[in-house]
């Protein structure tokens, strides 16, 4: 290819401030077609610049994917978003809901002559595909629906689970600020946080998108009944205060243990409906081992419950907060064995 002239030089300059669909065919010389890399800087670039028509044009004509860059703009802009390209079928998109830690999300890429025919969910955490969310914030909160209904639904839930968890909290357990909460349109885009069995989950904490997000989320169950609400909120912000979903190398009874012993001290309904199984379980057999929380069995947790508030009795929640984070870099020093036997005693008592 001949060298430019002065005159391609200019026309060259005077094109970079053209929508990319337009300067496409002088990136790189002779190339017709952005690379992937290229393709995902021009969106970040135009995203930047909140240019709406560039960004847009760097999707296909077609109604159904000019739709689609129209809602991702309007989702994404002057949210601070970042787009990067990983390989040539993904793009990851870095966003988060107002006040929320980073979240760094995953999409496929389908291209149809050299532009963007489709983008799909490839993580968690891309709600910028769908919809516009409602965002109701409040003091430590923000909640983010689908609907101005369920933003009604679960508002009032949001602002007395966390109201009931400020009032019963140790001072050694940090509150999420904010609590982020969402609540998906339907039961099927909540299992792709909750999995497996999400139709009889009530909700769950997690680190939404890929492992190198900030943010912690609570994602409720839409299906999920009101009752009880607040109770559940109080316990996945006590999740979320423990960053819970960090903690992979401690035991499930000494995290659901945790979240479920401070949600019965500020719900006495908690309290109450966990004692009755308790009792229970122990008319069925007395427990020779620390209880087993993996299948969210009530009564696990209610036991998990009794387990950590005999750690509590002995050594302060202080020590039982902090023994939470050792246990998952391995560096614990209060033995399952100690808490066996005052979990034991504990029961006994109970009798």
């Amino acid at each position: 290819m001949p060298a430019a002239s002065s005159v391609d030089r200019v026309r060259r300059a005077l094109l970079l401030g053209a929508p990319l669909a337009l300067v496409a065919p002088l990136i790189g010389g002779c190339t017709t077609e952005l690379s992937p890399a290229q393709r995902a800087s021009a969106l970040n670039d135009r995203l930047s610049a909140g240019d709406r028509a560039g960004f847009v044009a760097l999707f296909a004509s077609d109604p159904g994917s000019q739709s689609l860059a129209e809602r991702v703009f309007a989702n994404l802009n002057a949210t601070g978003a970042g787009v990067a390209g990983t390989d040539a079928d993904h793009l990851q998109v870095s966003w988060h809901l107002p006040r929320e830690p980073m979240v760094v999300s995953m999409a496929a890429v389908a291209i149809d002559r050299g532009a963007i025919a489709n983008l799909t969910s490839a993580s968690t955490g891309t709600e910028w595909l769908g919809d516009p969310l409602v965002i109701d914030t409040m003091d430590g909160g923000v909640l983010a629906t689908v609907t101005a209904e369920q933003a009604t639904r679960w508002g009032e839930a949001v602002h007395d689970g966390l109201a009931a968890l400020r009032r019963a909290r140790p001072q050694a357990l940090a509150m999420p600020d904010p609590l982020v909460v969402l609540v998906p349109r339907d039961l099927a885009a909540f299992a792709r946080y909750a999995g497996v069995g999400a139709s009889g989950t009530a909700a769950v904490t997690v680190v939404p998108g890929t492992a190198a997000s900030e943010s912690v989320r609570v994602v409720v169950n839409p299906d999920a009944p009101i009752e009880g609400a607040a109770a559940t909120i109080t316990h996945e912000a006590v999740h979320a205060g423990m960053r819970s979903p960090r903690l992979t190398g401690t035991p499930g009874w000494l995290i659901e243990g945790t979240a479920e012993a401070l949600t019965a001290q500020a719900h006495p309904s908690v309290a109450a409906a966990n004692d009755t199984l308790v009792r229970a379980a122990l008319a069925r057999g007395f427990p020779t081992t620390l209880p087993d929380v993996a299948s969210g069995d009530p009564t696990s947790y209610a036991l998990a419950q009794v387990a950590v508030q005999a750690m509590v009795t002995q050594v302060g929640w202080t020590a039982v907060l902090a023994e939470a984070q050792a246990r998952t870099s391995a560096s614990g020093t209060i033995s399952d064995a100690r808490v066996l036997q005052w979990y034991r005693d504990e029961l006994n008592r109970r009798r």
